[in-house]
């Protein structure tokens, strides 16, 4: 490949090109999905709102009893991904995503918890968060539920409800597929937070549902309690919750904002993600919007 072609990741703190073999079949990701990731927007190379993702990843690893003294600062994180997104020639935003996996060793008991860490990064077509201008037209996959676990707040290598959900999505045509918890309450969609406007309050499914504890997720919270906008967890959602629901829309750290404009025959305004998207680029300093 001609050097200006290259692209790059970076590998416990050293760079490698993205088509070069990295890995032994003894990595713990690839044998048991023993890990965890976190996808970050990025920003003109800055990673935005990177401390909570930071927080939540240690988090996780101390649920999956990964030692955290292995992993670099917050700040050398950040020194890498500016690193990465320069080298890789990205110019505008980034999406950057951070995986974490318990070092090589063991069956299913580990021989030790080390953790050892994968970055890349890939280029994003829009500068700061964007609301979508075409509704998004979901479905809901009940084939596979999410089963609460001490993990579920967190994003593990293991996914395998949201891969299923990710084929039933293709199989039928929709934008976005909603899944359920093992109480056949709806509680997030593939790969985003779920939250549903009726009248002037807003609803969301609790962390304890089962769904991630999203960053953007938390976000939405700041924008609720700074614009005094009633906001209350529930247990999920039924589906006739949300065919009577003013306004659905569905929150990443990377998509910001995407607002629904149908499930079923239902069909939904968009007021409120048109609000939150240009606070959220005030909150994130994109200079957007």
């Amino acid at each position: 490949m001609p050097p200006g072609n290259r692209k790059y990741l970076i590998l416990n703190g050293h760079f490698y090109e993205t088509d070069k073999p990295l890995f032994s079949a003894a990595n713990r990701a690839f044998k048991y999905g023993d890990g965890l990731f976190e996808t970050i927007r990025c920003h003109q190379t800055r990673p935005l709102f990177f401390e909570a993702h930071y927080r939540r990843l240690l988090r996780g690893m101390s649920v999956l009893r990964i030692n955290t003294s292995g992993l670099p600062s917050a700040a050398t994180f950040q020194e890498h991904i500016e690193r990465l997104i320069v080298r890789n020639r990205i110019f505008y935003d980034a999406r950057v995503r951070l995986s974490l996996f318990r070092r090589d060793g063991g069956l299913y008991t580990p021989e030790n918890n080390n953790p050892g860490w994968l970055l890349e990064a890939t280029p994003l077509e829009d500068k700061g968060y964007h609301l979508n201008t075409d509704g998004l037209r979901i479905g809901i996959f009940e084939g596979f539920p999410k089963v609460w676990t001490l993990a579920a707040p967190f994003k593990t290598l293991s996914a395998i409800p949201y891969i299923l959900a990710g084929l039933a999505r293709k199989e039928n045509n929709w934008d976005d597929c909603l899944v359920p918890n093992q109480d056949k309450k709806l509680i997030e969609s593939i790969s985003s937070n779920l939250f549903w406007r009726k009248e002037e309050k807003l609803f969301t499914p609790a962390v304890s549902s089962g769904c991630v504890d999203g960053i953007m997720r938390n976000q939405i919270w700041q924008f609720a309690k700074e614009k005094n906008i009633p906001l209350a967890e529930t247990a999920g959602a039924s589906k006739e919750d949300l065919l009577s629901a003013d306004e659905i829309f569905l929150t990443n750290a990377v998509n910001g904002v995407r607002w629904v404009v149908a499930l079923e025959e239902k069909r939904y305004y968009n007021r409120l993600p048109k609000e939150i998207v240009k606070w959220l680029n005030k909150q994130a300093g994109t200079n957007i919007g």
